[in-house]
């Protein structure tokens, strides 16, 4: 990994998006890291976490969980533009890791109808036949960002063997408010049907920093 790429040296910015979850079960996963912080947090996050599921933490293991990382902060960042990303602590090591990123999203809608973000996650993957997609959508209230939320549930074949679970969650709020979307995939079905009622807990807890109403 090329230095500019994943490290970075703007550490300690405001929050974005904030959440006052339960940090055994919820971390925090810098997207603005230097190399030597990031290898900091790295050992004290796979060490706490060896220790909670009781496993041993082998080279194998670490070597898995440090380039997944790698490519995980590189394309929150640079691809997707989140601007906070959490880490579900219950998932074993031996599994991929279950990572949910927000992003506000500046939408200047009057209603929930008219507003682009509430609808584009209900539309089939185009890159996808439809009938190997499976999607739901149900209404999902936030105490924080409001009554007009959607919690949408999507699968899909990722390849031949692997299907792929999508959660993302979108409240649109008042005009002059940043809307916030949540997302978050895993290759296990079984890993996302096991977390859903913590995920739906934990998108109940986020919400704006005051500086952004």
């Amino acid at each position: 990994m090329s230095e500019g790429t994943l490290w970075s040296a703007d550490l300690g910015a405001p929050l974005h998006i904030d959440t006052d979850a339960n940090p055994d079960l919820w971390g925090y996963l810098h997207l603005q890291i230097d190399k030597k912080n990031f290898g900091e947090w790295l050992d004290l996050h796979l060490t706490g976490l060896a220790a909670v599921h009781g496993v041993d933490l082998t080279r194998k293991l670490r070597r898995f969980h440090k380039r997944f990382y790698e490519k995980k902060i590189v394309m929150l960042r640079d691809k997707l533009e989140a601007d906070e990303a959490f880490i579900h602590h219950p998932v074993p090591l031996t599994r991929m890791p279950l990572v949910m990123h927000a992003t506000r999203i500046h939408c200047e809608a009057p209603d929930t109808a008219s507003c682009e973000g509430s609808t584009a996650f209900t539309v089939p993957h185009p890159g996808i036949p439809e009938w190997q997609q499976r999607t739901a959508s149900l209404p999902f209230a936030s105490p924080h960002l409001g009554e007009n939320g959607i919690r949408v549930t999507r699968s899909y074949p990722a390849d031949s063997t692997i299907t792929m679970t999508a959660v993302t969650y979108h409240w649109h709020t008042p005009p002059g408010v940043p809307d916030v979307c949540l997302r978050g995939h895993h290759d296990d079905p079984d890993v996302i049907a096991a977390a859903m009622e913590a995920l739906d807990d934990f998108a109940r807890t986020l919400r704006l920093p005051e500086a952004d109403r």
